[in-house]
């Protein structure tokens, strides 16, 4: 193994450890975000460092596609030149420092734009993925190997359900906003109990799918 991938394929599994183990301190930081027993302020602070937490996994994400992509082209699994890898190296730089902006400008005016610019390029990409990945399966390109084409359509359901979380702790903002300005009761605590809930089953599917693209690239089955 030449040493150049070596070290490629360490970036690979250091990124996978962070985007599992990552996820997991999120989900344990959310359990005390809903907690109605707990202050107000001490529920906020669990949501600092939910977020801080989440910033992690999120970078992995962005970064694994490239590193992935260098891989393979390395393996002569995708025929891709220098010029469009160098193009997509590029572009996955680009969508990460968007993720940083809107992690940095969270709580500014501007962070919500830096969010739809994040949410919109996720769309784009997952199209090209099962594009790439239905493709590959099909007829044999632009990705030869079918355990890699079958990791890029597990990537793309990914990120979907990434986004789906995104989508389901929506609540947590209108509760805060409600419960600082006062308001208790049952209809406040559902804001956030729901919205856990139903992230809970989500997060499960996501490790699921995260255990099955490690298995691919270990297996590589076929």
């Amino acid at each position: 193994m030449n040493e150049p991938y070596f070290w490629l394929v360490t970036a690979h599994v250091v990124l996978f450890a962070y985007w599992l183990g990552g996820d997991f301190g999120v989900y344990v930081c959310s359990r005390y975000v809903v907690r109605a027993d707990l202050p107000v302020a001490e529920r906020e602070r669990f949501l600092e460092a939910l977020m801080a937490i989440d910033i992690m996994p999120r970078t992995a994400i962005v970064l694994l596609p490239a590193v992935g992509l260098q891989l393979a082209t390395m393996r002569g699994a995708v025929d891709l030149g220098a010029g469009g890898l160098a193009v997509f190296w590029m572009l996955d730089v680009i969508w990460l420092a968007v993720v940083w902006m809107a992690y940095r400008t969270l709580r500014r005016p501007s962070g919500a734009r830096w969010q739809q610019i994040d949410v919109a390029w996720r769309f784009v990409l997952v199209a090209g993925l099962v594009w790439a990945g239905i493709q590959s399966l099909r007829h044999g390109g632009p990705v030869h190997s079918n355990w890699i084409a079958t990791k890029l359509l597990v990537y793309s359901a990914l990120l979907m359900v990434g986004l789906y979380l995104r989508v389901s702790i929506r609540g947590w903002r209108e509760g805060f906003t409600r419960l600082r300005n006062g308001e208790q009761g049952p209809a406040v605590d559902a804001l956030f109990t729901g919205a856990h809930r139903r992230a809970r089953y989500a997060a499960w599917l996501f490790w699921l799918l995260i255990i099955t693209m490690a298995w691919l690239g270990i297996r590589q089955p076929f």
